[in-house]
């Protein structure tokens, strides 16, 4: 009798140990922080304070330039804008504005991206103090051949530190977002990854400003389009700009 409660102990034991193990081993995971989310950790200074001031400027002027109808010849429009600038942003302007509250969802903070040929990576923070995660999203973007102003984000991985997690609340958390500002987000699979087609003035059936070159190239992002006419007032503006 007396074995048979030491085997059984000893059996609970192990079992303790395994758990805990497990437990310990799926929390290292949660909390490993992804290479390329250190690497687009812009030092907080004078000089991310200056790029991010920039960048807000820019984008501002560049909204404006769109809304005006572009090139006054021809309506074209063109800019591009690195992944520093746009990091530099995340940290600076896009942290301290009360936009940030509006389009976060809850428990997410301290947005990074990295540009790469034909593919995005976004990190950002999870959760806080001991709790907290990196998590990271890589997706393809390119814009739809048969309809204006379509961007289509092709999800290809999702993680939280280096632990795989399903995609489908993160999907509900993206559509409520885009749905906020107005933006129309439809799901759908390809290659048999979860995608989806962005589309922006989907009040507008023939939109004055079409979208018509998105590129990708390590470290930057380049958009340029044409305005038939110029557009109403109603370019959302940038966080940070001051008007």
């Amino acid at each position: 009798m007396r074995l048979r409660r030491k085997s059984l102990l000893l059996a609970v034991g192990m079992l303790l140990l395994i758990g805990g193990g497990l437990l310990a081993g799926l929390v290292a995971l949660t909390q490993h922080e992804p290479a390329f989310y250190a690497r687009c950790a812009i030092p907080a200074g004078k000089q991310r304070q200056e790029v991010s001031d920039n960048f807000v400027f820019r984008f501002k002027n560049f909204t404006d330039y769109i809304g005006a109808g572009g090139d006054p010849k021809t309506g074209n429009w063109r800019a591009s804008f690195t992944e520093v600038e746009i990091n530099s942003f995340f940290a600076e302007a896009f942290a301290s504005s009360k936009v940030a509250d509006r389009l976060l969802p809850e428990g997410m903070s301290d947005p990074r991206v990295q540009i790469e040929q034909d593919r995005v990576r976004l990190g950002f923070r999870y959760g806080s103090s001991a709790w907290s995660t990196i998590v990271s999203v890589d997706f393809r973007v390119w814009l739809a051949k048969q309809e204006p102003n379509v961007v289509v984000m092709e999800l290809q991985r999702l993680h939280a530190g280096a632990l795989p997690i399903s995609a489908q609340s993160l999907l509900e958390e993206i559509s409520q977002m885009l749905s906020r500002q107005n933006i129309q987000v439809t799901w759908y699979r390809h290659n048999g990854n979860p995608a989806a087609a962005i589309r922006f003035q989907t009040d507008q059936p023939q939109p004055a400003a079409q979208l018509q070159v998105l590129e990708l190239k390590p470290g930057m992002i380049t958009v340029a389009g044409h305005t038939s006419e110029p557009l109403p007032r109603s370019v959302p503006s940038v966080p940070g700009a001051r008007n």
